[in-house]
């Protein structure tokens, strides 16, 4: 068996997307792993969520996301705001409707679901490797107020490590619900299988769930650039977009993909955990990214907005 490469080689193989994004280097004032840190949370700036500029503002980095570095940026633009806007209010959605006080947000980056969650009462731990950790405390200083500070942080971990897993979480008191933006997609399976073992760990400890959209990723990219475009335009869409991170980092993407979502249950299972696929929104939710598109499109979007793209994992 081959040894299991640690999670952040391969996010320094994905470095070079900022450089794509950036219209400056910042190489010399952020170790390699910060570069991907930041891109969920411009796309959801350039949605409108509003923490996502606040949290973007603190950064002192605002203009990361440089159009004049992206082939085809405007094209890309809506179908990248509507895809990270929808995981990321999802899973916030999943979390106030089943009354979850502990949130555990792996490979996070700079996510601003940690004001979103203390702003709403809930403790968030954001898990990450330390040049992320470390710079995101800061940014969360920045924007929470004190009593808010005590329900979000950084904490330095590898989802790849079980010790450190569950060193973060013991820092909560009763369920967690584990979230995943993004990660799952640059890992092999052998990699995916560590991590989804680390996850079972934590869940036998403090008990709680797993839910994610990686597992259905390319589908959901797929659909949301049919939201936006016809199917013929939507697929060249979604070529286009995949290949700015494939070309990066040197991989094949529909090879980290399981074929279907039966094989992704039988994967799953295999870790001794069960896995369920639920509507991304189960209740109603305006996104910020909906401005702007017509009746067919908004249509579209409430269609996909049921679609079962969401995967809850607990133990068996």
């Amino acid at each position: 068996m081959n040894k299991i490469l640690p999670i952040r080689w391969l996010t320094v193989l994905v470095l070079g997307l900022f450089i794509l994004l950036s219209g400056k280097s910042w190489a010399a004032e952020f170790e390699p792993v910060s570069y991907t840190a930041y891109t969920s949370l411009f796309w959801l700036r350039e949605a409108g969520v509003p923490e996502a500029a606040e949290y973007a503002k603190a950064t002192g980095k605002t203009h990361l996301l440089f159009t004049g570095k992206i082939k085809n940026f405007y094209t890309l633009q809506p179908v990248n705001m509507l895809y990270h806007e929808m995981r990321y209010a999802a899973i916030n959605q999943y979390v106030q409707q089943k009354g979850y006080k502990n949130v555990m947000d792996i490979a996070c980056g700079f996510s601003s679901r940690g004001l979103y969650m203390a702003r709403h009462g809930v403790k968030y731990i954001g898990a990450e490797f330390q040049a992320v950790a470390v710079t995101g405390n800061g940014y969360l200083q920045k924007c929470l107020k004190p009593a808010e500070l005590k329900l979000a942080a950084y904490e330095v971990v590898d989802a790849t490590d079980k010790q450190q897993m569950l060193a973060a979480a013991d820092k909560m008191e009763g369920p967690i619900c584990i979230a995943m933006d993004g990660l799952m997609m640059y890992l092999t399976h052998e990699q995916q299988a560590s991590v989804l073992q680390n996850i079972k760990a934590v869940l036998k400890k403090h008990g709680g769930c797993f839910v994610t959209s990686d597992f259905s990723a390319r589908d959901f990219v797929m659909d949301a650039s049919k939201v936006v475009y016809d199917e013929k335009n939507a697929r060249e869409v979604y070529r286009e977009s995949a290949k700015v991170y494939e070309d990066i980092a040197e991989a094949d993407f529909d090879q980290k993909f399981f074929a279907s979502d039966a094989e992704v249950q039988k994967f799953i299972t295999a870790q001794g955990l069960k896995a369920q696929q639920i509507p991304l929104f189960s209740e109603p939710v305006k996104l910020y990214s909906e401005k702007g598109l017509n009746k067919v499109q908004l249509k579209r979007l409430d269609n996909l907005k049921k679609e079962k793209i969401l995967w809850l994992i607990t133990l068996e």
